[in-house]
């Protein structure tokens, strides 16, 4: 098409520069040769689309899997997958997975046959899949060089790129303000103190619970003491102190008798069944207007917005703040993560196979395509190559981003704790939080597990 309009513009040049002072065979001449030339130039490009069509019937038919398909972006699914398929129409893809990662990617790990473009994480299986040899490293991809570098890190693996993350997680208090306001507050709680009054404001003037988290999830259950704990040791330790402490296995939880009073005094006002809610039912809960406040990742925005607003009938009623654990007057510390990441298949399937599942990672990477997934999450994105207007957040979102982005933050606990501390710890949680044990009980459980099992030690 550009060649087709320089030889426009070489034509018209020719018909100016020779109108008048050239005889008209002169000018019929230079028209014909430039309408000659334009023909050839739109031959030329008939033939390279016949080509290119050629080439793609004459491609090898593959069928590559996916095991990237999350809950919040289900429904957009079909969409990508036919626009993936409709530029490379030899290439059929298949959404494959069910249940939790653990589960699949370790029945697929031990047919040494994990699916080609796979959903990674720090998590030990997905390091097991590293350490293999499944996992592509990404290190050489040109869609690799779009993601920050601090992102591309905490994917990093023995010096291996194994996952390119879909986003920034952080640390959220989800606020219905149609029910704060029930009870006499115009704002969001902005410290500890004012957190644990509205509580008792909702309990005691309002027909809604004060709080829910989803504690069914590790990720999600540990939010409600680990933002406590991090704004308490965070100022003391200074940046990366906490990260370095908790891997190695020196944090003495119970040494912290303000972060443990702290957790004593939130845990009675979740709702009951917190402790086992999943994030549906958290969502389920602010929509049926049972719960005022939950606290969840920026991940679940959309839905949790959307749900505030159907109860309330209203979005601007949906708030979102940070998670208020820090004393009056003083900073507050904040959880993130690098979210899930997408990797590839090592495995050698073959040339045809092998080609396949790069054209579609890439492809998955390039910003007219991932808009997909970011618009239906509403999760904050790293991908730089993503334009403003390609980036959709709920308003609510957006007035957390600049404080987010300002506040000192500790890593959210799955990139630092072992399986074994894990369940431990989001045990001792729950049963806090189910009235099951005190909140010194639960300290106490996490200092002498974190002391023997712990990333150094493993």
């Amino acid at each position: 098409m550009k060649r087709l309009l320089l030889l426009l513009l070489v034509l018209g040049m020719v018909i100016v520069a020779f109108v008048g002072c050239n005889p008209a065979a002169v000018v019929e001449d230079a028209v014909e040769d430039a309408v000659d030339a334009v023909d050839d130039a739109v031959d030329d490009a008939a033939d390279a689309v016949e080509d290119a069509v050629d080439d793609a019937m004459e491609k090898e038919p593959v069928t590559i899997e996916a095991f990237i398909v999350g809950a919040g972006w289900v429904d957009q699914w079909p969409e990508m997958k036919a626009s993936f398929e409709a530029e490379y129409p030899w290439i059929t893809v298949i959404e494959v997975g069910t249940g939790p990662e653990e589960g699949f990617l370790a029945s697929r790990m031990a047919a040494s046959d994990i699916p080609d473009i796979v959903s990674v994480d720090n998590t030990q299986v997905s390091y097991d899949a590293v350490d293999g040899g499944l996992v592509a490293d990404l290190s050489d991809l040109e869609v690799t060089g779009n993601i920050p570098q601090a992102y591309l890190d905490a994917f990093t693996r023995d010096g291996k790129i194994f996952g390119l993350t879909q986003g920034a997680a952080f640390t959220c208090l989800y606020v219905n303000m149609a029910a704060l306001n029930e009870a006499g507050w115009d704002a969001p709680p902005a410290n500890f103190e004012e957190f644990v009054q509205v509580c008792k404001d909702i309990e005691e003037k309002t027909d809604y619970e004060p709080l829910t988290v989803a504690g069914d999830k590790t990720t999600t259950a540990w939010m409600v003491y680990e933002g406590i704990i991090a704004t308490e040791v965070g100022p003391l330790w200074g940046p990366g102190g906490y990260e370095e402490k908790f891997r190695a296995g020196e944090i003495v939880f119970s040494d912290y008798p303000d972060a443990t009073a702290k957790f004593a005094e939130i845990a009675p006002y979740f709702v009951t069944g917190s402790a086992t809610n999943t994030e549906d039912d958290v969502t389920a809960a602010m929509a049926d207007g049972v719960a005022a406040m939950a606290i969840a990742g920026n991940w679940t925005a959309n839905p949790m917005v959307e749900a505030i607003a159907t109860f309330t009938g209203d979005v601007a009623d949906a708030a979102v703040t940070l998670l208020p654990y820090n004393d009056p007057g003083e900073q507050v510390w904040i959880s993130i993560s690098p979210e899930t990441a997408w990797g590839m298949s090592a495995v050698d399937d073959g040339a045809a196979i092998n080609e396949a599942r790069e054209l579609f990672f890439t492809w998955l990477m390039q910003p007219e395509n991932f808009k997909i997934v970011q618009n239906a999450r509403g999760t904050v994105p790293v991908l730089t190559t993503l334009t403003d207007d390609q980036i959709i957040l709920p308003d609510a979102i957006k007035g957390v981003l600049a404080p987010m982005n300002d506040a000192p933050f500790v890593l959210m606990g799955f990139n630092l704790w072992t399986e074994t501390f894990r369940d431990a710890a989001c045990t001792a949680i729950r049963d806090v939080m189910g009235g099951n044990k005190t909140a010194d009980e639960a300290v106490t459980i996490m200092t002498d597990v974190l002391a023997t099992s712990n990333m150094a030690s493993e």
